[in-house]
């Protein structure tokens, strides 16, 4: 049994998860190591240490580097959940937690172990994505797993809509079985040796559109990258355009890849040609500084990319 619990993380759903560990075992809840992400959109600091404040929680707010060492020395916990953590956990310490550090990854582990899970699986146009509660170890989320669930992904969810359910998932996991795990009721598994992949790290510059693939193709890679994410993005006459939405234009269509195919004169929204004679169907675009703007194509012999 697990009696000193520290909870290390940030976001929403790293507030969430806090949230619920308190409300399942308060007792065993002895602090909170979250990080100084203020300058993020999305994040929830003021959220946490309000929570901590009011529940007479001890927390810890790290910058820089994010060593948790000190912190690991100064708690002594006999378990710690990782949860919205962006950091390397040292070496070191993996041993140095008898229960060791147990996080949430967002898929079915051991395919898409690694950077952006989410993206990469619906960038590949896959229909089912879902998360792991695993140990972490020496590798790259290689460790034992405690729990895992699928998540559907259709044909008109962002990436917004599956976060959005792996979350509500993940917050189901702690609800319905946290306190098996913290009784030591619940055991991990080793991984499985096949179905093995990895994602590399993702920057917003990778989002940028190449026309010459097909339809479907360019349309699972703007709806991986939406928001909360950058976006996919392409250039107009100079102008980086993000794209948020699109749809795929259900004819045949002629033309250079990038080239405007045709244009609806009572909403603005374009159809773009792709690779393989598809088009894709565009709504509006948005300027890279996440304000919503509405750009004029001038010409059907325009070209985006």
């Amino acid at each position: 049994m697990y009696r000193r619990v520290l909870f290390i993380g940030s976001k929403a759903l790293g507030l969430a998860v806090l949230k619920l560990m308190h409300e399942l075992s308060p007792e065993t809840l002895i602090g909170c190591v979250t990080i100084d992400d203020s300058d993020d959109g999305r994040s929830e600091l003021e959220a946490i240490k309000g929570f901590c404040e009011d529940n007479s929680v001890p927390y810890e707010v790290l910058s820089g580097r994010c060593d948790i060492t000190g912190p690991i020395d100064r708690f002594m916990p006999d378990l710690c959940f990782v949860v919205g953590w962006y950091h390397i956990i040292p070496e070191n310490l993996l041993g140095k937690v008898s229960g060791g550090f147990i996080g949430i990854h967002d898929s079915l582990l051991p395919s898409h172990r690694g950077f952006a899970p989410v993206v990469w699986a619906m960038i590949a146009g896959e229909k089912e994505t879902g998360f792991s509660v695993f140990s972490f170890d020496r590798g790259m989320d290689t460790g034992k797993i405690w729990y895992q669930e699928k998540v559907g992904i259709s044909e008109n969810d962002y990436v917004s809509d599956v976060l959005a359910k792996l979350e509500a998932k993940t917050e189901g996991f702690f609800r319905n079985h946290y306190r098996e795990l913290t009784a030591g009721e619940l055991r991990p598994k080793e991984q499985e040796s096949e179905g093995v992949s990895y994602g590399a790290m993702r920057t917003p510059d990778d989002g940028l559109i190449d026309w010459r693939e097909d339809a479907r193709t360019i349309r699972n890679f703007i709806r991986a990258q939406s928001q909360p994410y950058p976006g996919a993005f392409t250039f107009y006459r100079g102008e980086k355009l993000t794209i948020l939405r699109a749809d795929v234009f259900p004819y045949p269509i002629q033309g250079s890849p990038g080239q405007i195919g045709m244009i609806d004169p009572d909403d603005g929204s374009v159809v773009v040609v792709c690779g393989k004679n598809t088009g894709i169907r565009i709504p509006g675009f948005s300027s890279d500084d996440g304000k919503e703007k509405t750009v004029k194509i001038r010409s059907l012999k325009d070209r985006l990319g």
